[in-house]
Formats: C-alpha cells, structure tokens, sequence
C-alpha cells in the first residue's frame, strides 16, 4: 500500500512546462514502479495459479501492470505522446 501511495505522490509532482531533469528523474522512479509492481504480478500468478485470475482485483492489478509494460516499451521506441509524429523522423 505504501508503494502505491509513493507512486500516486510522485505522478501528482508531474507538471506542464516542467524541467527535463524532472522529467528525467520521475521516469527513473516510474520504472522502478513497474518493476516492483511486475514482480508483484508474477510472484501472485506464481503462487495462486489459475486462481489468480478469479479475483476482479487481481485481473485489475493484470490489466494495469500489462498496459504499464507496454507503454514503456512504447516509449522506449520513440512512440507515445512525446514521439515524433514526422515520417522523416520513422
């Protein structure tokens, strides 16, 4: 619970017009969020199996950590909001 509650307070620190080095440091910390929360997933579905997924929290937290992934590696490629959308730049 502390570690959602660190991770909502460092999302709320997010801001228009912020600095790079800001925004360099608060997507260090979100990666660290995500693999806290990933190992979290995995230790869960290792441990409960296909009982995992009976839970509505569990898929919730599933649906999360997934999307969590897949837009880090978005990002990690040059996607996202901050892409360049100009075709000499693919």
């Amino acid at each position: 619970m502390i570690v959602i509650l660190l991770n909502m307070m460092t999302m709320a620190i997010e801001h228009y017009d912020q600095p790079q080095q800001l925004e360099d440091v608060l997507f260090i910390i979100n990666q660290i969020f995500i693999t806290i929360f990933t190992l979290e997933c995995a230790m869960k579905i290792i441990a409960l199996r296909q009982y995992y997924f009976r839970q509505p929290w569990n898929v919730f937290d599933f649906v999360v950590v997934i999307s969590s992934i897949l837009g880090k590696q978005e990002r990690h490629l040059g996607g996202g909001l901050k892409g360049s959308t100009d075709p000499k730049d693919l």
